[in-house]
């Protein structure tokens, strides 16, 4: 049974297609793979194809190779020779000429392509003995020189014929048995193979066999190509080997070698103080290629694709990705380690492993930015990696206040972890850990967060929340987190409404409300019609108190969470006077407010668009807009400041004076304005947010705006203008001078004649 490589662990592998290429480095092979085969000069021609590590020279190579095995191109034999699979045997020499005999003897049947084979395997052996003897004498000298001198001393004291005769035939043994030492029966094997090959034919000398070999290429159409690749695998002493082989078999004609290495670890291996590496291979290599650059901009597009086919296996993680903030940090720092293609397969490999192991049943575990990040990291710069993990309260306190030592002693210890980095990444490691852990940049000299903005990290899953950043490390849902079994407690308490919302609110205080929420959608067949009043009576109760903003790329607000909690159980009864009768019965006996305004807007919308369908009666439509309204009055009336500082206030008031009595609830909001602090809530209720990038810019820019076309639709600007006059802005929170500041610049942006505008 065959598995798929979900993850492409294999996908650094070299091409061999060009339908694979995707960084246009085709062209290149063929241009390389139509100058080799159209050699034909006396003499061999060495070329060299230099590379960094991770740059694809073996993809370029296998593309060539692929180029000249062509039906309609077949002008060149191709041998691919790898020096290094043989090193560690020290059979590179045999190997070599093995590999071309092989090769040529399988690829070219007729007489002249037989003989031409078996003169390469003769000549071969006859430099394999050659070396074995050396090699093998080498290593007995230190035996023979002892055992020479008994020898020649006994033949001092014994001069007689027979002692010398048997000196010599003992010398003569001696030589036999170190090369036995070095080879043992591989050299009796070559010994006697060259004895079976000289008993066969002509005895000839090794000049003869060059002599014959030039004679037999030089009358061959097709060149023979001699590919090495993996050279700079090579030890020192292993690659002077490869590269005398080389030149002492230049003079064949007809024949290229393309040597594949990176140039300036071989060059530092051939140093030996008395030669540098660079003259030694300038001596030898003839034609140096430097493979094409790749366009950094055509590496980051493969990148990008490939993370968007991790991403979006899990909706959730999608929705939770984040555009500016992946902007911000991949510019800002990631970048920088993405300059070869090795590096991009590498990366993305191990990243989906990880990301599979974070997916939930429901949501992603984890924000999907942020784990691209620390997976460079832990790529990249494993120890960087690793300190982090240890350090898990310095990245992720924060600090509204320190002392002076505590904060140089927290600089310390962050620039002692990033100083163990790549020393030509330290600036962009800085960067990428101020961005991931807003929390460390009082100590190098940032800006310091309230206790608001941890929430926030919270809430998206940051990995510079405390009850994240496990997750990060150890690849599972720590505790506290929302599991299965909390799941199903929701379950449970689906017959209770006052016990639902009050568990629902501790969802909230842990951050983890959206989490959990948005899983629960699959849950909801579950829950007993039986139990549909007290299920979404919980639901109305808690939507007033929630976020109704979205926190990020394509996500819900908690708000909606709610509203479609409530909209898919009632789609269970296909019944639409059904599904009004419980909306009406839960709105009377509860106090929300902002879901039922939801469902009156789809309302609306839907009597707009009617193919869409209705969800509830146009009856039912009526009395709940009733209910409404007449909920609002009841507020105005008995608790007026609880309504003006309700978080919906605006959106209450589109509705309020389009269905109720437009100038009483005017004269009402004017009231209420004379009092500040409620002129600044209402200034709350009104503020709208955008965001702007400029063409050089990483990410987006958020802009807090009023319009005050908007504004003036309820109340008059003087009016707000003079009860915030003298106001004391110390007593106003960070969203509240927001508010205040926006306001003011609405109304000098009118003094200057211009139109109300963003912020």
């Amino acid at each position: 049974m065959q598995h798929q490589d979900i993850h492409d662990f294999s996908s650094d592998r070299p091409i061999s297609n060009f339908d694979e290429d995707l960084l246009g480095r085709s062209d290149f092979s063929k241009d390389l793979a139509n100058a080799l085969s159209n050699w034909h000069g006396k003499d061999s021609l060495v070329v060299a194809l230099h590379g960094d590590w991770g740059s694809g020279k073996s993809s370029i190579k296998n593309m060539a190779v692929t180029e000249l095995s062509k039906s309609d191109n077949a002008k060149a034999d191709i041998i691919e020779f790898s020096p290094w699979q043989w090193a560690a045997q020290d059979k590179i020499t045999e190997s070599f000429f093995n590999e071309i005999a092989s090769t040529i003897g399988f690829k070219d049947k007729s007489k002249e392509g037989k003989r031409l084979a078996k003169t390469f395997k003769k000549y071969g052996h006859y430099l394999n003995t050659g070396e074995i003897l050396t090699s093998g004498l080498a290593k007995a000298l230190p035996t023979l020189f002892v055992l020479a001198s008994i020898v020649g001393i006994g033949g001092n004291f014994l001069d007689e014929a027979w002692v010398k005769a048997t000196s010599t035939a003992i010398i003569s043994v001696l030589l036999l048995w170190a090369a036995a030492l070095k080879w043992g029966k591989s050299f009796l094997n070559s010994l006697k193979n060259n004895a079976e090959l000289s008993s066969k034919e002509d005895k000839l000398s090794l000049s003869d066999l060059r002599t014959e070999l030039t004679k037999l290429l030089k009358d061959r159409e097709r060149t023979t190509i001699v590919v090495m690749d993996d050279l700079d695998r090579l030890t020192s002493k292993q690659l002077r080997m490869v590269f005398q082989l080389v030149k002492a078999n230049v003079e064949f004609p007809n024949v290229v070698f393309l040597l594949l290495f990176q140039r300036d670890l071989v060059e530092e291996k051939l140093n030996d103080g008395k030669q540098q590496g660079r003259d030694y291979l300038e001596k030898i290599i003839q034609v140096p290629f430097d493979i094409p650059q790749i366009e950094i901009s055509r590496l980051h597009q493969l990148l990008f694709k490939r993370l968007d086919v991790i991403i979006e296996r899990d909706q959730s993680a999608t929705s939770m990705f984040d555009n500016g903030y992946w902007g911000n940090i991949f510019y800002g720092s990631l970048k920088y380690y993405f300059d070869n293609l090795r590096n991009v397969y590498r990366f993305t490999s191990t990243l989906s492993f990880h990301f599979s192991l974070l997916k939930g049943k429901k949501a992603f575990e984890v924000n999907p930015v942020d784990l691209i990040a620390i997976e460079c990291l832990r790529v990249f710069e494993p120890d960087v990696y690793k300190e982090i993990s240890r350090s898990k309260e310095t990245f992720t306190t924060s600090r509204s206040s320190a002392s002076e030592s505590n904060r140089e002693e927290t600089s310390a210890l962050i620039n002692t972890i990033i100083s163990k980095s790549d020393p030509s990444r330290t600036d962009a490691v800085r960067n990428l850990l101020k961005t991931l852990f807003p929390p460390i940049e009082w100590a190098l000299g940032g800006m310091t967060y309230s206790h608001e903005f941890s929430k926030t990290w919270l809430k998206e899953m940051r990995i510079c929340h405390p009850s994240n950043f496990d997750k990060y490390f150890q690849f599972t849902i720590p505790s506290g987190e929302a599991s299965n079994s909390e799941l199903r407690e929701i379950l449970d308490l689906t017959s209770d409404a006052n016990k639902l919302s009050s568990h629902i609110r501790t969802l909230q205080e842990r951050g983890i409300i959206d989490n959990t929420l948005s899983q629960f959608e699959a849950f909801l067949e579950e829950i007993p019609l039986e139990h549909s009043e007290q299920f979404i009576q919980g639901l109305l109760d808690i939507g007033d108190e929630v976020d109704d903003h979205s926190t990020g790329f394509a996500s819900l607000s908690t708000n909606l969470h709610v509203v479609r909690l409530v909209h898919w159980f009632l789609i269970r009864f296909e019944d639409k006077e059904k599904r009004g009768e419980i909306l009406k019965t839960c709105f009377n006996n509860g106090a929300g407010i902002s879901i039922i305004e939801h469902f009156l807007q789809s309302h609306e919308n839907e009597k707009r668009e009617p193919s869409r369908g209705f969800f509830l009666s146009e009856s039912d439509f009526e009395s709940l807009k009733e209910m409404f309204v007449n909920r609002l009055y009841e507020l105005s009336e008995n608790n007026p400041d609880g309504l003006m500082s309700d978080k919906h206030l605006c959106s209450y008031l589109y509705r309020w004076t389009r269905w109720g009595n437009e100038e009483k609830i005017k004269s009402w909001l004017e009231n209420q304005i004379t009092d500040s602090k409620k002129s600044i809530s209402l200034l709350k209720s009104f503020l709208g947010q955008s965001t702007s990038q400029g063409l050089y810019d990483h990410v987006a820019k958020v802009t807090h705006y009023i319009k005050l076309e908007e504004l003036e639709k309820f109340v008059c600007i003087e009016l707000i203008e003079k009860s915030i006059e003298d106001m004391d802005i110390s007593t106003l929170d960070e969203k509240q001078l927001i508010a205040r500041d926006a306001f003011h610049k609405a109304l000098q942006d009118r003094k200057d004649g211009k139109s109300s505008s963003e912020w």
